[in-house]
Parts: structure tokens; sequence; C-alpha cells
């Protein structure tokens, strides 16, 4: 395991770098989303990765969406309080 240390500034525990090798991860190898760069946070409470956007709302990492749905993670879910942001393509 590895400390991992959110765009909040949560210190969490996660897989290590080399689990990850070769696929988009949010932690060590985001894809080239639109929201990549905004900073993460970690909802315990759903085990989810989120994005973190200008107006403050949380929105579920796509990386973190896609890889819960290749590992068959049938709780996972996109739902979430939205106020468009993640909505928006790139500029």
């Amino acid at each position: 395991m590895e400390t991992y240390i959110t765009g909040t500034g949560q210190v969490i525990k996660v897989h290590n770098k080399s689990d990850c090798k070769g696929q988009y991860c949010c932690i060590h190898n985001p894809s080239n989303h639109f929201m990549k760069d905004w900073p993460t946070h970690w909802r315990d409470d759903r085990g989810l990765m989120e994005r973190i956007c200008k107006h403050d709302v949380g929105h579920p990492d796509p990386d973190d969406l896609a890889h819960k749905k290749r590992i068959g993670d049938p709780d996972s879910e996109g739902v979430h309080g939205c106020c468009g942001c993640c909505l928006e393509k790139e500029e």
C-alpha cells in the first residue's frame, strides 16, 4: 500500500502504482479527461474518488468509475449532486 494525499489534503492509503500499470488510474495515471486537473477527494462513505470543481462540488472521477465498471462493482454509480461542470466539454 502507498500513502496518497488528495487534492483536498486527505491522507489515504491506496494501492501500489504497480497494481494499475498499463491502465488508467485516477491516482497514478489519469486519462486525458477534462476534469483531470481538478483536485481529487476521496468519499469514504461511497468508496468513490471525486474531482472537485470550481463550485466546490464533487463529481465522480471518470477513471474511478471506469475501474469500478471493469471489476464488476455493482455498487458503483455516477449519481451525484451536480452543478453541471462535469457535463462541460473541454475548452
